[in-house]
């Protein structure tokens, strides 16, 4: 299965964590009904540049950052129209300069719901569409308006994405995914903030909704899964970092990233599966974000809750 982070300043892990899985929120997979996928997912992203604003530069307070991150996720076949999917991870953040703390800890809790609505074969192959529906909450009391040490943004998030996929009988195949994530205000430890340069004397800050699109090429046969992608999301308002400031939750970060996927399963007794997975990715442009360097790792297993003939 492959998920998302709730703000592109944390573009690149977000990718990493959404990338290595089969089955995802944003693909054009199914699994088969009364098939369960469990995942085990390792991502480590890195950036000593980023932009503020539309200024590349780097920062000598804090070097390289590292995020790393363990995820747990699953992808459960309801029938041959719906999959259900969640995932929870663990995300740790650390400058290699600086006096400022890395922060560490359990992120969001995100659940989708992805319904195939059509489905023609051709002569060729098949036309699949899909539509994922999905949501998020703080699974803790994080602190977000530390970026970029902050794990999350700490907005309650919902989404909806449509999702075109063609796959030819030879295995090639084509997915165009877009979608848009509303978030909710969110309260930080602080009794005032600046945005856009005005000074607002509360805690409540407005984290700007964000539209994502992804196009994807790849082959899959049986047992073997490779792909070539391009990544972009942006947060549709927003002001800049300020000039040798923090990055701050109200910011608008835009990404674009590209990078290549890995799968290959090995088939085991009573129609379970296990797989090997492996993603890296590199942002190519910003605003507002680190350009990082990511790679994921991931271990899946799939079977079957309920015998199918």
């Amino acid at each position: 299965m492959k998920i998302k982070l709730t703000g592109a300043w944390l573009f690149a892990m977000f990718l990493s964590i959404c990338s290595v899985w089969g089955q995802t929120p944003t693909d054009g997979l199914m699994m088969s009904p009364y098939e369960l996928c469990s995942v085990l997912q390792y991502s480590r992203s890195q950036w000593k540049q980023y932009w503020e604003g539309s200024l590349k530069r780097n920062n000598e307070n804090i070097g390289t950052l590292t995020s790393q991150s363990v995820a747990v996720m699953a992808a459960y076949g309801v029938n041959k129209r719906l999959n259900l999917m969640f995932s929870l991870p663990y995300i740790a953040n650390e400058a290699s300069a600086g006096n400022m703390k890395g922060m560490r800890g359990i992120q969001d809790l995100s659940l989708w719901a992805k319904y195939r609505w059509l489905h023609q074969p051709t002569e060729i192959g098949a036309l699949s569409s899909f539509i994922t529906l999905g949501g998020s909450v703080p699974a803790t009391r994080y602190v977000p308006d530390w970026l970029p040490f902050s794990i999350g943004l700490g907005a309650k998030t919902a989404s909806a994405r449509a999702i075109v996929h063609y796959r030819l009988n030879r295995g090639w195949y084509a997915t165009a995914q877009s979608g848009f994530t509303y978030r909710s205000n969110i309260r930080i430890f602080r009794d005032a903030y600046q945005f856009d340069g005005q000074l607002f004397y509360t805690n409540e800050v407005q984290v700007p909704h964000a539209a994502d699109a992804t196009l994807r090429i790849g082959y899959l046969k049986k047992n073997t899964q490779v792909e070539v992608f391009a990544d972009h999301q942006a947060a549709l308002s927003g002001d800049d970092i300020r000039r040798h400031d923090m990055p701050f939750p109200t910011n608008r970060m835009i990404g674009t990233a590209i990078g290549c996927y890995g799968k290959f399963s090995y088939d085991l007794p009573n129609q379970s599966e296990l797989s090997l997975t492996a993603q890296l990715s590199q942002v190519v442009q910003g605003r507002n974000v680190g350009q990082a360097t990511s790679f994921s790792l991931g271990v899946l297993y799939a079977f079957y809750v309920k015998k199918t003939n």
